[in-house]
């Protein structure tokens, strides 16, 4: 299976603002983590040193750079997962650097799959994950323009403000043939304290399988009210990726659901779909590297 290691990346769906910035991130993260499995690393370890990247990446809603909550603090979420169906997830984690790796250490380290709050952020020190703020300058404006319009009807108004979906994801296939996904999300801009979104559910935001492993970007209630994820891997059990991602896409119009996926089939096929404005990707399949 030499030749069908692959790994795609996404940088969110939306609008894609400073598209050069999100290359320039999602083409270095994408050629670490192929370079990992290249010296026949795991998907694993691919996925999340390509996530932790992106996390590190500002630009993108995950990690450093996360968007703000209601509140002007950053609450995030992240999952990882393999197609042996090992799945570790944390929710509204605080004041860490790479939520990624303390998902993988829920997964390898407790027999949880998902901790959530301050108890995930007490597991991260536990862990030896040391005190990080993700806060941005940039993203602070971001929060501060925008707030200054919700002045009354928050709850009427908050989907204006979930136009642009920055959660980031890897899949990617390893020389054994194990499919591995990560997915890391600062959330919704100006989303109520405390909010879940699709990202740390399994089947919503994350999920892998003997057939495939897709990540999923977009407006996270919808995306787990369809459990996207799960949908479109269901799909590739007895489609092509491609199809698949045209019938995941279609449901999802139907159903009112702004998101994007990238997914990974066992034959190496790739799908990269969005029924937003547009979605920022990158993959490297065969030794060669394509991006939006």
């Amino acid at each position: 299976m030499r030749n069908k290691i692959t790994l795609i990346a996404h940088g969110g769906a939306g609008g894609i603002n400073y598209p050069h910035r999100r290359r320039i991130g999602l083409k270095e993260a994408v050629r670490v983590g192929y370079e990992i499995l290249r010296q026949s690393g795991s998907s694993l370890d691919a996925v999340e040193k390509a996530a932790i990247i992106l996390e590190d990446t500002s630009i993108f809603n995950a990690g450093t750079g996360s968007y703000l909550n209601l509140a002007g603090e950053v609450e995030m979420d992240a999952s990882i997962m393999t197609s042996e169906l090992r799945f570790g997830a944390v929710g509204v984690i605080r004041d860490v650097k790479n939520p990624i790796s303390i998902a993988r250490m829920v997964m390898e380290k407790t027999d949880h799959l998902l901790l959530c709050g301050e108890n995930a952020t007490r597991f991260a020190r536990m862990m030896g994950a040391g005190y990080h703020n993700p806060k941005t300058k940039e993203k602070e404006i971001i929060w501060k323009r925008k707030k200054k319009k919700i002045l009354s009807n928050y709850f009427e108004k908050i989907f204006d403000f979930t136009n642009h979906y920055g959660t980031i994801g890897v899949v990617a296939i390893d020389k054994s043939g194990i499919i591995s996904v990560a997915t890391s999300s600062g959330g919704i801009n100006l989303r109520l304290p405390g909010r879940v979104g699709d990202t740390p559910i399994i089947g919503a935001g994350t999920y892998a399988n003997s057939t495939a492993g897709v990540s999923t970007t977009g407006h996270g209630e919808e995306i787990m009210r369809q459990i996207l994820a799960f949908r479109a891997v269901a799909l590739m059990n007895r489609m092509s990726a491609k199809q698949a991602g045209r019938n995941v896409i279609a449901h999802a119009t139907k159903s009112g659901c702004r998101c994007g996926l990238i997914g990974i089939k066992k034959d190496s096929g790739i799908l990269y779909v969005s029924n937003t404005q547009a979605m920022s990707w990158c993959y490297i399949k065969n030794g060669t590297m394509r991006s939006f």
